[in-house]
């Protein structure tokens, strides 16, 4: 990121920060997960709008977030740059986009996804697209997955500050998607999108898990075990 970047994306971050607190009773967990250096894939369930804006708060480190090409409109179009972010073509071959995510890992530093490439309409874990898999192989960077729950109840049409939603972050253990061996199957972009989905099914509630509830079983994932109290982040 330049040295713009960096001071818009700090100042952005505090102002999200701020609302978060304000808005909601937020518990993040497994924080600590979060490599302190180095490239890294994190990988979300998307149930909001505003879980971009969840991740840009409360993760320890900038993250450089894949977004929809049709965000880049209105206003939004003046901070996707200003954060470091940048635009993908949901549906088709978007070779710049690609591109562009791998420069993002070889400076070291977190490239955000959202696997299903669209926002969920009841919170369940859908079915998940092979573009953070084939990063992931490609750049053998570490997958960090992250659980989101609650943020679709931020802004609803009552007032949002009655009854504060709660909210929750929780962060798994990176892990390699690469084969133990370091070969390259023919179907190692399929079973690798199943494992990323997998691990962020685990720290979902069963109900929420959807298709991936027995992968999310048989996974085995260690979850993170410290968590902050609600309505603080640490800092």
């Amino acid at each position: 990121m330049s040295r713009g970047q960096r001071i818009a994306y700090a100042v952005v971050r505090s102002v999200l920060r701020l609302v978060m607190l304000l808005l909601t009773r937020i518990r993040v967990c497994g924080r600590e997960h979060v490599p302190l250096a180095g490239a890294g894939i994190v990988v979300s369930n998307h149930i909001a709008a505003v879980d971009p804006g969840v991740l840009i708060a409360v993760l320890p480190r900038p993250i450089a977030l894949m977004s929809k090409v049709e965000n880049a409109r209105g206003i939004l179009k003046l901070f996707i740059p200003l954060l470091g972010a940048f635009t993908v073509r949901r549906g088709a071959a978007d070779r710049r986009a690609l591109r562009v995510a791998e420069q993002v890992l070889e400076q070291g530093r977190l490239l955000c996804m959202f696997p299903e490439g669209t926002r969920s309409v009841n919170g369940v874990l859908g079915s998940a697209h092979d573009g953070a898999a084939l990063l992931a192989l490609k750049s053998a960077a570490p997958v960090i997955p992250v659980a989101l729950t609650g943020t679709s109840r931020i802004f609803l049409r009552h007032f949002p500050w009655i009854g504060l939603p709660r909210v929750t972050v929780t962060v798994g253990v990176p892990f390699d998607v690469r084969s133990p061996d370091g070969t390259t199957q023919r179907n190692d972009r399929e079973r690798a999108t199943g494992e990323i989905m997998a691990r962020i099914a685990a720290m979902l509630p069963p109900e929420l898990r959807g298709a991936h509830a027995k992968s999310a079983l048989d996974a085995q994932v260690q979850l993170p075990g410290r968590h902050v109290s609600h309505g603080h982040m640490e800092q």
